[in-house]
């Protein structure tokens, strides 16, 4: 993990590349998802079964067998001892807690003779996908489901990877914990393809909602339009924004914890005082030698990992937004001053006492979150995701009249006559005929024939 200036030559470099992160599957990747979701939705339940035992490694006689029973989440419950579960339901509730305060209301705008209402309407299916493969994930579901389920979303299923047939205990039990309609025992590009258009056993939803890897991210850019999805989330984020306020070892910890998650996690800590962050490098260092996922976090800072040298503070800060990540550490002596300072984050974890692992469990707001710079203009996965917005337009014949002026002058502005002809009958009481009208256009029109919007 290198230690850079900013006042280096090199540091443009250097930074570009982490700029760069986000970038987009090459061809070969996308040219075999695009394939399976074409396969699914033409061949649907067929082609699912010969994906799932060439994938996952088991062999499912009928797309029955995809579906997981009540007696098999039944018997998963009986490998989690009851503390896990109390671990799971407490967090469930703290997560539903806050997205209960987040929900957006109706809206009701009047004026004297209109009045305008925003109603917000819930999705009707959700799909929410699950990684499977290196481990299990039930936070996962408790941090993408549960808004889904404050929304008040009607069917919600859940598609995740089995293998050799076997669904994570922890997954099935906070899927079942949430009350998740079912879980589909399949993963990857193709649970994907299922869920956006629907197979015997797989119901089409309306939104695909959950991080995966490479191939499940490029399925849900290539089905965006059969349904919604979500983000595209990428490989986890984390930049500590540091002031040498804070003990060393509360930025390493961090920087190990965000590395863990996948090799091409990226982990950098910002801080203007150099000999802290040699501090910060040689408790990383320490650090590493001590954890499971060694090989895992010691390939993330091989490649997109740094500890970089500013001028003062505000730089730092100004990197930061640049960098706009999916987590922020602000490990200073005014963090809070700091933090409404980042423009650019997914989430912002403030102070020594808000670790971003409590972000991925139990604080309350989702962790699904934008990654590779998108923090720019996205947001993290919310009860918003999960509803949409309609208007309820009303106006009184007298209201209408009173500004309608001026929705006419634009209508033929762009040429739409039929769109002013729509507003002027509503009040033009006095024609006797739609002939009548036309020949009052007449004059109008002869010379934008052919006009079009």
């Amino acid at each position: 993990m290198i230690i850079i200036s900013t006042r280096d030559d090199s540091f443009p470099e250097v930074f570009t590349r982490i700029l760069r992160r986000n970038i987009s599957p090459d061809s070969s990747v996308e040219d075999r998802v695009r394939k399976i979701i074409i396969d699914i939705r033409e061949r649907k339940d067929e082609a699912l079964l010969e994906y799932t035992k060439k994938f996952d490694g088991w062999n499912p006689q009928s797309p029955e067998d995809l579906i997981m029973t009540k007696k098999e989440i039944a018997e998963a419950e009986k490998y989690i001892s009851k503390e896990d579960k109390k671990a799971i339901e407490i967090a469930a509730k703290r997560i539903e807690k806050y997205h209960k305060t987040t929900f957006p209301g109706n809206i009701i705008y009047r004026e004297r003779g209109a009045k305008i209402e925003r109603i917000v309407i819930p999705l009707e299916s959700v799909g929410i996908y699950c990684p499977g493969g290196k481990a299990g994930y039930p936070s996962t579901v408790l941090m993408t489901a549960i808004p889904a389920i404050v929304a008040g979303v009607k069917n919600i299923y859940l598609a995740t990877p089995a293998v050799q047939g076997k669904i994570n205990p922890y997954t099935v039990f906070t899927a079942n914990v949430l009350g998740i309609d079912k879980i589909f025992k399949i993963g990857g590009a193709q649970a994907i393809a299922a869920l956006a258009f629907g197979t015997k056993i797989v119901p089409p939803v309306d939104k695909i909602a959950g991080p995966g890897n490479i191939y499940v991210a490029t399925a849900k850019r290539l089905v965006q339009g059969a349904c919604g999805i979500d983000i595209i989330a990428g490989p986890s984020e984390l930049v500590a924004i540091c002031d040498g306020s804070v003990y060393p070892l509360i930025p390493a910890i961090d920087i190990i914890a965000q590395a863990e998650h996948d090799e091409r996690a990226m982990c950098v800590v910002v801080c203007h005082i150099e000999p802290y962050l040699n501090q910060v490098k040689n408790m990383i260092y320490f650090l590493m030698k001590i954890m499971p996922r060694r090989d895992i976090i010691e390939e993330a800072f091989r490649s997109q990992s740094a500890l970089i040298v500013t001028r003062n503070l505000e730089e730092s800060i100004e990197i930061v937004n640049r960098i706009a990540p999916e987590h922020v550490g602000v490990l200073t002596k005014n963090p809070i001053e700091v933090a409404r300072k980042i423009k650019n984050a997914g989430t912002i974890f403030v102070g020594k006492n808000s670790p971003p692992a409590i972000g991925d469990y139990i604080a309350g707001p989702s962790h699904v979150l934008p990654t590779g710079g998108t923090a720019r203009f996205a947001s993290g996965l919310s009860v918003d995701d999960f509803v949409k917005r309609t208007n309820i337009i009303f106006f009184t014949k007298r209201r209408m009249i009173e500004i309608s002026e001026h929705a006419v002058r634009l209508a033929k502005m762009e040429g739409l006559f039929g769109h002013a002809f729509s507003i002027e009958k509503r009040y033009m009481t006095s024609i006797k005929s739609l002939d009548y009208v036309l020949n009052m256009y007449e004059n109008e029109t002869k010379n934008q024939k052919g006009s079009k919007r």
